[in-house]
């Protein structure tokens, strides 16, 4: 697979962001969001590219894999007064239509792919914006049910009103009248989080919204093919089971 880097000059994030692009030998059927959980090229936890090269080649046929970067804790919320802390805009406004526009304006099937803040963020776009995106494969996903917020969210949020508007528990009930006509969600686990994994299947069920819980994926709480393999076969066959429409490249979802 070939690799491109899209550097980003950007009024959301401080400077120096950027989209490296792992390129498909074949034609993009698909455009995968591998949502980080460290800012900038942070390691700690490993890389999701370096993993996605480890898949199995049809787990990798003909997807695009972007991997954006943030200048801050990329929990991908828009902090209340900070103009250059808007990760959901970087994301949405600037991010998308820069992979979009480097496939010359085709715009394939747009997914989320993350694990523990990855997870919380890719929830929370779909619930958002679920009409750019397809469908959020997860695995270990934080959704803080049962401990107050992170200080790394409260940080990028800004507020309490804030940290109110992107609580991912929240969206998911108040945006499940439009996710419940399809299955696009994967939720993977059990790692690190089993608590919020189950809290999760249990909110998706009582709110009506078609999912996938899985179990079949353990894993050490970081960038693995262990767990990348399973969230990526379970989002293709999503992607195979849905209707064929439109997608809306500017992010208007709500």
């Amino acid at each position: 697979m070939d690799t491109r880097v899209l550097h980003l000059n950007s009024e959301f994030q401080k400077a120096g962001t950027r989209v490296t692009l792992l390129l498909p030998k074949q034609r993009v059927r698909r455009v995968v969001l591998a949502l980080p959980v460290e800012k900038n090229e942070g390691r700690k936890y490993g890389h999701s590219l370096d993993e996605v090269r480890r898949l199995p080649a049809p787990l990798r046929h003909g997807t695009l894999f972007a991997a954006p970067t943030f200048s801050e804790s990329p929990w991908l919320v828009n902090h209340a007064s900070r103009a250059d802390c808007r990760q959901e805009d970087h994301l949405v406004r600037l991010v998308v239509p820069a992979v979009v526009s480097f496939l010359g304006g085709v715009h394939p099937p747009l997914h989320l792919l993350g694990f523990s803040k990855g997870g919380f963020a890719a929830l929370n776009l779909l619930a958002r914006h679920p009409r750019l995106f397809t469908i959020a494969s997860v695995w270990d996903a934080s959704l803080l049910s049962d401990r107050p917020p992170h200080p790394q969210l409260v940080d990028v949020a800004g507020s309490a009103a804030r940290l109110g508007e992107y609580d991912v528990r929240q969206n998911l009930r108040r945006y499940a009248p439009v996710l419940r006509g399809s299955c696009r969600i994967a939720l993977g686990g059990v790692g690190t989080l089993e608590g919020d994994w189950t809290a999760g299947r249990q909110l998706l069920e009582e709110v009506g919204i078609l999912h996938r819980a899985y179990r079949d994926a353990p894993a050490e709480h970081r960038w693995s093919v262990a767990w990348l393999a399973p969230a990526m076969r379970h989002l293709l066959e999503l992607e195979a089971r849905l209707p064929a429409g439109p997608r809306d490249p500017a992010g208007r979802g709500r």
